[in-house]
């Protein structure tokens, strides 16, 4: 590629400096990620997955996984289209892999075939929020918003809602155990998933936002995101679905960039570009604070959901 493609970072202050609008930048691909170093303390970190798992919404990876959890776990690569039932593609659809994803909140991709249903399920999830993050100055979710805030350039950011004032999921805790993997794909409720009978697919930009809780280490590596300097479109569709992106990645020159995340980092990327996060089976899972990002240009709001 012609232009050097690197990060945004590592604070507000430098991130301001290098673009008037971040957000902008990130929809329009200038940038893979906006990443902020160090905005959680990874002793808050510990702290909330110590509260998690004694809360049992998590489970100690040293001990056996119970059967309420194996019930709960999400296989690999699953989502759900449009009003579908069923998954519309997994990469591993047993959830007797090893690899299990819990999930602490409510997921659009994977509950917002029913609309009902999942509205409901995110007034369980704000309740839920409310009473595990009581102290707001000790609250990643607050935390993650303000940051959004301050790039958004005055824009009015909030939980996202439909028009009778129901509101989502804010975020999400994703724990994810035994080398759970994201295989190269995209996100979005618009060209993914379909949902237009949600308010969230009017936003002409999806991003995502994650905060980094605890990583996997195996032999002294880490499970670190990977962002391709390629946006989706629709020829892309079956090269993902066949397990061939890395093939055509190398055979088109698409660049790529790692995003080497500790505790506490924040960073933003648009979900429109090729991700993928390579699983590592270390002994702790690598679990994360997350969340989708609704954005136009044109509007004055920002939607936050998960």
């Amino acid at each position: 590629m012609s232009n050097e493609w690197t990060f945004a970072e590592p604070d507000l202050a430098s991130i301001m400096d290098q673009h008037a609008s971040p957000l902008d930048a990130l929809a329009d691909g200038v940038i893979p990620a906006i990443v902020l170093r160090q905005v959680f303390h990874p002793d808050s970190c510990q702290r909330l997955i110590d509260r998690l798992i004694e809360q049992q919404l998590l489970y100690d990876p040293r001990q056996p996984i119970s059967a309420q959890f194996q019930e709960a776990a999400i296989p690999e690569g699953y989502y759900r289209e449009g009003n579908k039932a069923g998954p519309s593609f997994a990469w591993e659809e047993k959830k007797e892999s090893g690899r299990t994803r819990i999930d602490v909140g409510t997921s659009l991709g994977y509950r917002g075939s029913n609309k009902e249903a999942f509205l409901a399920h995110s007034a369980e999830t704000l309740s839920l929020f409310e009473r595990l993050f009581p102290e707001p100055t000790d609250n990643p979710i607050r935390l993650l918003y303000q940051n959004l805030q301050a790039l958004s350039c005055g824009r009015r950011v909030e939980t996202a809602h439909e028009p009778d004032g129901r509101r989502y999921g804010p975020a999400i805790i994703r724990a994810h155990y035994g080398g759970y993997t994201y295989k190269p794909h995209f996100d979005s409720v618009r060209l993914r998933e379909k949902r237009a009978d949600y308010a969230v697919h009017d936003f002409a930009h999806q991003f995502a936002g994650v905060l980094v809780l605890q990583n996997t280490c195996l032999r002294e590596q880490t499970a670190q995101c990977i962002l391709h300097r390629q946006l989706w479109q629709p020829k892309i569709d079956e090269i993902l679905k066949s397990g061939k992106f890395h093939d055509f990645a190398q055979e088109q020159q698409i660049e790529n960039v790692r995003v080497c995340l500790e505790p506490g980092d924040l960073y933003f990327f648009n979900t429109r570009s090729i991700h993928e996060v390579p699983g590592l089976a270390g002994e702790l899972p690598r679990i994360v604070l997350a969340t989708f990002i609704g954005y136009s240009s044109d509007r004055d709001d920002i939607f936050v959901w998960s």
